[in-house]
C-alpha cells in the first residue's frame, strides 16, 4: 500500500482530501504547514506528497526546495495541488517540474487520476 503525504493548511480540505486518498486505497500522512511537514519528513519516507501552492510562513514552492534539497527526500515526487492558476504562478511551478500538478477544482476524480498515474 502507498504512502501519500499531504500538506495543507486549510484542515476543513486536508480532511476531505485524506479521506479520498484513504477510500482510494492509500495510507496517509498529514501536516498543516510546510514546517510540520518537514518534520514528519525527519521519520517517514512516503511515495509521493501532496503539496498546496500556498501556505502561510513557507509557502508550497519553498516547501519543494526544501524537499528537494534533502539528501533522504529528494527523489519523492511532489504533486501540486493549487486553487491559484495565474500566470505569475503558472511560472513559477513550470520552473520547479514537480511530478504534477492538479488544480483544486478538478476535485476527487482529478487528485486520484494524478496520483495513480505518479505512483505506478
Amino acid at each position: 500500500m502507498s504512502l501519500v503525504m499531504l500538506v495543507d493548511d486549510d484542515t476543513d480540505m486536508l480532511k476531505l482530501t485524506e479521506r479520498w486518498v484513504i477510500k482510494a486505497g492509500f495510507e496517509t500522512l498529514c501536516a498543516s504547514s510546510g514546517a510540520e511537514a518537514l518534520d514528519i519528513l525527519k521519520a517517514a519516507k512516503p511515495d509521493v506528497i501532496v503539496l498546496d501552492y500556498a501556505m502561510p510562513v513557507m509557502d508550497g514552492p519553498a516547501l519543494y526546495r526544501e524537499i528537494k534539497a534533502g539528501e533522504n527526500t529528494k527523489d519523492i515526487p511532489v504533486i501540486f495541488r493549487t486553487g491559484k492558476e495565474d500566470e505569475e504562478s503558472e511560472a513559477v511551478l513550470k520552473d520547479l517540474a514537480p511530478a504534477g500538478v492538479i488544480p483544486k477544482s478538478e476535485g476527487k476524480p482529478g487528485l486520484l487520476g494524478i496520483l495513480n498515474d505518479v505512483i505506478k
